[in-house]
């Protein structure tokens, strides 16, 4: 069975100035290849700055890749009219700004049902109203009558309004407290058994670990490691992937770990691995060129194996 989306090879270079004639290509994604299950939460977890975002923003059709392929359903999704919007939806990391403050609920929930032409309107709203866990009266109100995790629960209400197959999840639960954190997770998890898949970007270790299925770990555009959440984040097999967890915050000192992590300001390299420049293992053909291996049923970019 084909996975729902396919993300092949895909690269994103964006032409940058380079003294005051010169240029040069910044590359936001290299040769990034994940795929997504029905029913399935893939995690994505990195730094800022590591390319998260920008293969959320290709895979919404946002931006369109240098190289490579998008595949849903085995379909190029550049080539998939408006139906590819109502199968794929979106929710944002800060509700403030993705809600716009001048439309009552009500009209934020209709506007994808107008956009695509769907009759009873007001049947749809009010289950998705019901979905989120929002009282009905409002529907009344408007975005700034709102807490933030409410305000939030209006943006997963109109992103399952087309009952959709797959949401791209940015950063959903960034700017939430952690009490209100957790029932929006347990609502994006419901909402993976009720069918609906995600692409889960975040730089939580701790919101991968409650709720993804399989971790894709990316770091200066490349693809580190991919596997399922119990061997990506128990037993990590790349050093970027052991840094991120060296960063998770621990219950008693005790716990912590010293790692020797070289933390310095510089470019991401133009070839080889991006993450070399701060390795504890760097070798020097690390620097020129990285091997993709399948190790223990989890693909990894790293010259050690």
């Amino acid at each position: 069975m084909s996975a729902l989306l396919e993300v092949r090879e895909v690269t994103k270079a964006y032409r940058i100035k380079k003294g005051l004639f010169g240029r040069r290509f910044f590359y936001a994604l290299k040769g990034v290849s994940v795929d997504i299950n029905k029913s399935e939460i893939l995690g994505v977890v990195g730094e800022s700055g590591s390319g998260k975002t920008t293969l959320g923003k290709i895979v919404l059709r946002l931006e369109e890749p240098t190289q490579g392929k998008v595949l849903f359903r085995g379909e190029d999704v550049f080539r998939l009219g408006k139906v590819y919007t109502r199968k794929v939806s979106v929710v944002f990391q800060d509700p403030r700004s993705s809600l716009n403050p001048r439309m009552k609920v009500r009209e934020i929930l209709e506007e994808p049902l107008l956009v695509h032409g769907i009759d009873n309107r007001e049947d749809k709203v009010r289950k998705a109203m019901e979905r989120v866990q929002l009282p009905v009266d409002f529907l009344e109100r408007k975005p700034e009558d709102l807490s933030g995790g409410q305000r939030q629960r209006v943006a997963i209400a109109r992103a399952i309004i087309l009952k959709p197959e797959l949401i791209v999840a940015d950063e959903p639960t960034a700017s939430l407290d952690v009490s209100v954190q957790l029932e929006i997770l347990g609502l994006f998890m419901g909402l993976r058994d009720e069918g609906i898949s995600f692409l889960f970007i975040t730089h939580d270790i701790r919101v991968v670990e409650r709720i993804a299925d399989r971790v894709a770990v990316i770091y200066g555009g490349m693809l580190m490691e991919l596997g399922s959440k119990e061997k990506v984040l128990k037993e990590p097999l790349h050093p970027y992937t052991k840094f991120l967890l060296s960063n998770v915050p621990v219950r008693h000192p005790r716990e912590r770990k010293e790692e020797d992590y070289r933390e310095v300001i510089y470019e991401v390299p133009e070839r080889g691995c991006p993450f070399a420049p701060r390795c504890p293992s760097y070798m020097e053909e690390c620097s020129e060129s990285v091997r993709r291996v399948q190790v223990d049923g989890r693909s990894v970019n790293c010259n050690l194996y």
